[in-house]
C-alpha cells in the first residue's frame, strides 16, 4: 500500500461543524475528543476531493471517480473505493503574539504525529514545560535579559530557540507565502498548552438570520458559528488500498499545490485552504 500526505494551509477561517451544541458555542467546530485539537473529517475530506479532481461528475455515473472514492452506501451496486482518507490532524496553530502580531504554535504531540506519518526520522524536541516554549526570533521579547513571548494574554519564559531543522522542514511543506516565510515565528509548547489555544482562541463570529419578507432580523435569530483560524496548518494521511491507475490520478492531480474549499459557508469565503500532496 502508497500513503502520502496532503498538506492543508488555511487562507481563510474555517468551518467544519459538529452540529448544533448546548454549550456557549450555537455551532462549534470538530474537534478530537482528547485532545480538543481541530480535525477535518476524513469524509469530509474525501467529500471535498471528489467533487474538486471530478467536477459535475454524478455518483455511479463517472467509473474513474467510483473506483477511486467508492459508489453508493448501501445495495448491490454499492462498492468501496480505493483509496482511504483520513482526517487532516493539526499540525500548527496560529495565536496572538505581543511581537511578530501571531506564532504558529506547535507541541511534541503534533510534531510526533507528523513525523511518524511522513516517515522522516527528525528528533522531536523534549516536552518544554507549562508556561515555557521554545520560540523563533520574530516573536522573543527581551528585557534585561530576561527572554518570553506572550501569546493572548499569557507571558511564556524562552528556553531555547525553535529547532531549526524542523523550521526548514515546516515552511518548505508549500509554497504559500505566509507558511513559506514563516521561519522566526514558529512557537513549541507544551501538549497541554497548546490544547488550551485550540479550544479557547478560535474566532467566534456572531450571526442573525434575516427575515426575507420584511428585511430585518428574525426575533430570537441570533446564533454564534465557532471557525479554526487562517494561517492553520494541517495534514491529512491518503492510502492507495490497490495499485490502479485511477488512484494515480487523484495523487496526480494534487501533485501541484492549489486552492481548495472545505467544510461549510464556502459562498462567504470560508474554508478557502493551499492544498498539496507531498
Amino acid at each position: 500500500m502508497t500513503t502520502k500526505l496532503l498538506y492543508l494551509f488555511t487562507r481563510t477561517p474555517l468551518h467544519v461543524g459538529a452540529g448544533a451544541s448546548v454549550g456557549a458555542i450555537d455551532q462549534p467546530v470538530q474537534r478530537e475528543r482528547h485532545t480538543g485539537f481541530p480535525v477535518i473529517p476524513g469524509s469530509s475530506v474525501k467529500g471535498v476531493l471528489r467533487d474538486h479532481i471530478f467536477p459535475g461528475a454524478k455518483e455511479g455515473g463517472h467509473p474513474e471517480a467510483d473506483q477511486c472514492f467508492g459508489k453508493g452506501s448501501s445495495g448491490k451496486d454499492a462498492s468501496a473505493g480505493h483509496i482511504s482518507f483520513g482526517e487532516a490532524r493539526l499540525v500548527a496553530f496560529p495565536v496572538r503574539s505581543a511581537k511578530g502580531a501571531f506564532a504558529l504554535a506547535v507541541s511534541p504531540l503534533t510534531l510526533s504525529r507528523l513525523n511518524r506519518d511522513a516517515g522522516w526520522g527528525l528528533a522531536i524536541p523534549e516536552m518544554p514545560a507549562d508556561m515555557t516554549c521554545r520560540a523563533g526570533a520574530k516573536l522573543v521579547i527581551d528585557r534585561s535579559g530576561a527572554k518570553g513571548v506572550v501569546l493572548e494574554e499569557y507571558a511564556f519564559k524562552q528556553t531555547e530557540d525553535f529547532p531549526k531543522d524542523w523550521e526548514e522542514k515546516l515552511t518548505g511543506l508549500l509554497s504559500d507565502s505566509v507558511l513559506a516565510s514563516a521561519a522566526g515565528r514558529f512557537v513549541l509548547l507544551s501538549d497541554g498548552d497548546l490544547s488550551h489555544f485550540a479550544v479557547n482562541a478560535c474566532q467566534v463570529n456572531q450571526h442573525v438570520r434575516i427575515n426575507d419578507e420584511t428585511g430585518t432580523a428574525d426575533d430570537k435569530a441570533l446564533f454564534n458559528e465557532e471557525t479554526v483560524p487562517s494561517e492553520t496548518l494541517f495534514y491529512a494521511a491518503f492510502t492507495a488500498l490497490r495499485k490502479e491507475s485511477a488512484t494515480n490520478a487523484v495523487f496526480d492531480a494534487l501533485q501541484s499545490e492549489q486552492l481548495v474549499q472545505f467544510g461549510g459557508d464556502g459562498t462567504t469565503g470560508l474554508g478557502f485552504c493551499s492544498v498539496k500532496l507531498a
